[in-house]
């Protein structure tokens, strides 16, 4: 059986800077969902990593997502995403047309034994 645990929430200005986010959940875990949203229509792209626990050779891209004028995508994986304590999730987006505030949301729940 899996519990929710509370939402994970990052932000950047892409006129700023290209987000590069990494978790820091530290336990094992199940990734439900990947919210994203920008206050205006971006036209970037998305990168979802696992960052694995075992070192960069065995990191693993979940989804790479190009947006065209869109402001929100929702990642939901398939089938069973459980990772282990020391995995992490990475997020990076673009910033190539330096506009907009994307917000995102992961929704994860606890991987019980």
């Amino acid at each position: 059986m899996n519990s929710l645990r509370p939402d994970i929430t990052t932000s950047q200005n892409l006129a700023l800077a290209v987000m590069s986010y990494t978790t820091s959940i530290g336990r094992r875990f199940k990734l439900e969902q990947v919210i994203f949203h920008s206050d205006v229509p971006i036209t970037e792209t998305i990168t979802l990593t696992l960052d694995s626990k075992n070192g960069a050779a065995y990191d693993t891209t979940l989804r790479v997502k190009s947006l065209s004028n869109e402001s929100n995508y929702v990642f939901v994986p398939e089938g069973q995403n459980n990772f282990y304590a020391g995995d992490e999730i990475k997020i990076d987006c673009t910033n190539a047309n330096v506009t907009g505030t994307l917000r995102v949301i992961l929704k994860t729940s606890e991987v019980l034994i």
